[in-house]
């Protein structure tokens, strides 16, 4: 498994890692529980990891993600 991205929020993370499920790629989010009891989000991130041969697509589809246009209120049905 390697990680492909870090997050200190964990509802990020889980969207994160439904939209991969979404794409057929499997993907487990590593120290997922830890930021919550040591209370300091920024000093165990959450780590989305992917296995090895599924990086370069969960890469690409992340990209997408990210670069996905933000439709104003109203406008779902129009898609």
């Amino acid at each position: 498994m390697i990680t492909i991205r870090e997050f200190t929020d964990q509802a990020q993370a889980g969207l994160i890692q439904s939209y991969l499920s979404d794409n057929e790629i499997e993907s487990i989010l590593a120290d997922e529980n830890a930021n919550t009891w040591i209370g300091a989000r920024m000093l165990v991130p959450i780590r989305l990891q992917v296995p090895d041969e599924e990086a370069e697509k969960a890469k690409g589809l992340l990209k997408q993600f990210d670069n996905a246009p933000i439709l104003p209120e109203g406008d779902v049905d129009s898609v």
